[in-house]
């Protein structure tokens, strides 16, 4: 192997396996945290937003942490059995849970009710099972996209089966990653955006610190969505390869912007934090 060959693949090995499996061990970080903290965050915020926060950290993780796995389990049908698992978590699990998290963090529980919630959450899964099915008909086996030594890495292939509907098919895909979550991250992150420009006067009197998190928090949800759309676009419409680099690094920097935001005390003038762990303590 030439050296020109080694750098293509540790450059894969980088994209494929090591930036999601930082990002997903961030986010597993940051929901231990949330738990860790979400008894004293609950007077400051609804325990609803943290308990959304939670298991959408939680879930986003394991759609992350997966992504190596998928590509390691071996040929096809195993990545393609694992990306349904992981894209099921993001649609029908993380979307809503992020998208109800933020609402909630921005309108408080009282004015999000059960029937919001129901709806968001039935029209998710309804959205997750489509995408894994309409997945399923596009994927057209797999191939070989990593070997270094006894590592080989296997991924599934769109555009390489027979089908007259394949474009059809694929711009299927891009709209429902588009809607879920790119555009449900992309609105909840605009009402957090609002919602630190207009944090209630006497609470800011309280809780100085709070539009900065609000602040903080609202440009990592921006930077995911936005390479949400980004890759989805260049992917569907010019095919460019390894655009899932997009995706995971994307999510790396919102996850320690995410703990950025979370680390920071409520007031300014607390030289100690609340809690004792960091949020990248696991």
């Amino acid at each position: 192997m030439d050296d020109l060959t080694l750098v293509r693949e540790l450059d894969k090995i980088f994209v494929y396996i090591v930036v999601p499996g930082l990002a997903g061990i961030t986010f597993f970080a940051l929901a231990k945290f949330v738990r860790h903290i979400m008894p004293l965050r609950a007077l400051v915020s609804s325990p609803q937003t943290y308990h959304a926060a939670f298991w959408g950290f939680l879930i986003f993780g394991f759609y992350l942490g997966l992504r190596p796995v998928q590509v390691l389990a071996g040929p096809h049908p195993w990545p393609l059995i694992i990306s349904s698992i992981r894209e099921f978590l993001l649609i029908g699990v993380f979307g809503p849970a992020a998208f109800i998290g933020m609402l909630t963090l921005c309108f408080g529980p009282d004015r999000i009710g059960r029937g919001t919630i129901a709806a968001v959450v039935v029209m998710s899964v309804a959205m997750a099972v489509a995408f894994c099915v309409v997945n399923g008909m596009a994927i057209g086996g797999s191939e070989e996209i990593v070997r270094l030594g006894r590592l080989t890495a296997y991924d599934g292939l769109w555009y390489k089966n027979k089908r007259e509907d394949i474009d059809t098919l694929m711009h299927i895909l891009f709209v429902i990653r588009i809607i879920n979550p790119g555009a449900m991250l992309f609105i909840g992150a605009s009402f957090i955006l609002h919602h630190a420009f207009t944090y209630n006067a006497f609470k800011r009197k309280l809780y100085d610190n709070m539009p900065r998190k609000l602040y903080i928090l609202s440009i990592a949800a921006f930077i995911y969505a936005l390479s949400i759309f980004g890759g989805s676009l260049i992917y569907t419409f010019r095919k460019v390869p390894d655009q899932w680099g997009i995706y995971h690094l994307g999510s790396l920097i919102a996850g320690f912007l995410e703990a950025i935001s979370l680390s920071m005390p409520v007031r300014s003038d607390v030289q100690v934090s609340e809690h004792n762990d960091s949020p990248l303590t696991m």
